[in-house]
């Protein structure tokens, strides 16, 4: 019916047709789209059109990549139940495609949709929806709906520990009113990266085998009924651990869960919120060697804090000879001790990962062995006192009263260990120190 004919004008006054341009918002707002309306999509950057009820894009050269999925016809023919993907591209979802029975093998694909409440995939396989063997994983805006309650969304391993796994802005999984198996597990990874999810399941994820680095960020969890939003399984090992401004917000349940056998080199928790969580954490304290918890709702912040003390004490100290310096003697009983130990009396070690300046409170009380007698307390690092304040007594008589208190700061990385040594400037009579309160913290 219209033929444009531009054949015989000159180069310089050809032209073409410029088609009515647009968003995907501005797009999906047109009321009732006639079949076969046709726009420039830009946000794609591709030509689309209306047909059979929803819009279709075709990309161009540029993003020859790129491939287009609107059904399960577009993808490969399943073998046995599984569809492989092209390695060499990056699968769009335009909307919620059903692929039941079967299930996708990523196989190095990438996983995109322009809307991550409405494209995407659902299956009714038993198992995983989507699965990866020692291939990178990247998805991004993009949902998994498992339909029945033998179905979970993931399923990622890597044995090599080289491959990423990638779920960024607005990756979903959700419960369409069918409990499943829950968002899954993975396996491994020299990286795993969770950034803008959100999970309505019952069920949360799991992770398990040797892994680099985790890290989830601005993730937001609910629905979880059985299980817990994360478990490390028995048998993982994570170097670093990294969960920053998460939401947990489901009634009852497990939040964080750490079960026996599983190793984290260093962990860090901060700025979490837990609304109606029963148990935040579960097989882990804000006190474990390695982890760094701050200002996450229900859960106290972490610290190191060691006490010890000694109340009536009957040994004597020997002080041989005037103004050396020795360790306070007599047996010190722990009262609280926080990634600290006390592996000998007299004795405070760090066992935190991450190096603290330490407040110390000394208090030591005893009687002077001798007219003229005077006293001096400080603290010893690692057997070498330490330069600052230290504590003296005046000129006492023969068994004269005397409390010293000192209060100092120290710097301490791993295994640093402190103690509390005593001197005399006029009398090498023992001494016995009857009662030690000796308090560290950062």
């Amino acid at each position: 019916m219209l033929d444009i004919d531009v054949s015989t004008l000159s180069a310089n006054a050809k032209k073409g047709i410029l088609m009515p341009r647009m968003t995907t918002t501005e797009r999906n707002n047109i009321l009732t789209p006639a079949q076969g309306l046709q726009i420039y999509n830009t946000t794609s950057n591709t030509s689309d059109i209306y047909s059979n009820g929803v819009w279709k894009s075709f990309a161009f050269s540029l993003n020859s990549n790129h491939f287009y999925v609107y059904s399960l016809a577009d993808l490969p023919t399943p073998v046995s139940g599984g569809i492989t993907l092209d390695a060499t591209k990056v699968y769009i979802f335009s909307g919620m495609v059903n692929i039941s029975p079967n299930y996708i093998i990523m196989n190095g694909a990438g996983l995109m949709g322009t809307d991550p409440q409405k494209d995407g995939v659902m299956s009714s396989v038993a198992g995983a929806v989507l699965r990866s063997t020692n291939t990178s994983v990247y998805m991004e805006s993009f949902a998994v709906i498992p339909l029945t309650g033998a179905t979970k969304a993931y399923d990622f391993s890597d044995s090599t520990g080289t491959k990423f796994c990638n779920l960024f802005s607005g990756c979903s999984v959700v419960e369409v009113g069918i409990p499943s198996l829950g968002v899954g597990q993975i396996s491994g990874f020299e990286a795993v990266t969770f950034g803008k999810n959100y999970w309505n399941v019952t069920d949360g994820v799991k992770l398990t085998g040797n892994i680099g680095k985790f890290a989830m960020q601005l993730n937001y969890m609910k629905g979880i009924t059985s299980g817990s939003a994360i478990v490390f399984l028995s048998g993982l090992t994570i170097q670093d651990v990294d969960l920053s401004s998460n939401y947990f917000f489901y009634t009852g349940q497990t939040g964080l869960k750490m079960n026996a056998g599983s190793t984290i080199g260093r962990g860090r928790l901060t700025s979490n919120m837990f609304r109606g969580v029963g148990t935040p954490l579960l097989g882990l304290t804000p006190y474990d060697i390695g982890w760094r918890m701050l200002q996450n709702t229900n859960i106290p912040d972490s610290r190191a804090y060691g006490y010890i003390y000694m109340n009536g004490n009957a040994t004597s100290t020997a002080l041989p000879t005037n103004n050396t310096y020795v360790k306070i003697a007599g047996t010190t009983t722990a009262n609280k001790l926080l990634k600290f130990s006390s592996p000998a009396s007299n004795r405070l070690t760090f066992l935190g990962k991450d190096p603290i300046v330490a407040s110390i409170d000394i208090i030591v009380s005893g009687k002077s062995p001798a007219n003229s007698a005077e006293f001096t307390i400080a603290v010893y690092k690692n057997g070498s006192i330490v330069t600052g304040p230290v504590m003296s007594t005046g000129v006492m008589t023969n068994n004269q009263a005397f409390s010293l208190i000192l209060i100092t700061e120290v710097d301490m990385v791993t295994n640093d260990y402190v103690e509390v040594y005593i001197k005399t400037t006029s009398s090498t009579t023992p001494l016995i120190i009857a009662d030690m309160q000796f308090k560290i913290r950062d």
